[in-house]
């Protein structure tokens, strides 16, 4: 489990980073986050919760979007490229499975990658700060509006462990993304089955 979340956690920023840099930012950059060494990437606490709750995060990546060209879309292109990180990865652990005769102990150890990588990308969608999901929604609303939201921002962290920790992630959030691993791997399935009947 632990070497799943360093890649998915080490790729999902990474990514961030590098499609900030892409596009003009280079705060990222200059921070050393454009780089697949996790010891950039992870956060000691958010990797210790996960253990302890359940739940976790690695280091946010800086991203400064007034150097982006296109601002909105820009933005929201580099929040999407985490959380499509993980989805990518659990196609590849899905398609060693799929294609590949391997041992036990080897499928244990995809069937927990592909899971946790859909997890990480549902759960990174979700439109409560600080997650992709706020960032994406955020970004298409006016800019006044996203100012009067930076409040909110500030103390996006408290608002997400007070949801997660309490029985309102466990009625909400818990089954929604429970619901949405079946739903993304059974389209992996529908995918193969579409193309390579």
């Amino acid at each position: 489990m632990l070497i799943t979340l360093v890649i998915a956690f080490t790729l999902h920023e990474f990514m961030h980073a590098w499609m900030a840099s892409f596009f003009g930012d280079d705060t990222a950059k200059n921070a050393g986050r454009v780089t697949l060494n996790p010891l950039k990437h992870l956060d000691v606490f958010g990797t210790l919760l996960i253990f302890i709750a359940g739940i976790g995060w690695a280091k946010p990546v800086p991203v400064n979007s007034s150097y982006f060209a296109t601002r909105r879309i820009q933005s929201i292109i580099v929040s999407l490229v985490g959380p499509l990180s993980n989805f990518v990865l659990a196609f590849i652990g899905f398609s060693i499975i799929y294609f590949l005769p391997v041992n036990h102990s080897f499928e244990s150890f995809l069937n927990i990658f592909v899971s946790l990588n859909v997890v990480l990308g549902v759960f990174n969608l979700l439109p409560l700060p600080p997650l992709d999901g706020y960032r994406i929604i955020s970004s298409l609303f006016p800019t006044k509006m996203q100012m009067k939201l930076r409040p909110l921002e500030t103390y996006g962290s408290i608002v997400f462990l007070v949801v997660m920790l309490t029985p309102i992630g466990d009625l909400t959030i818990i089954p929604f993304i429970s619901n949405s691993i079946g739903i993304v791997i059974n389209s992996f399935y529908s995918f193969y089955e579409l193309f390579l009947p």
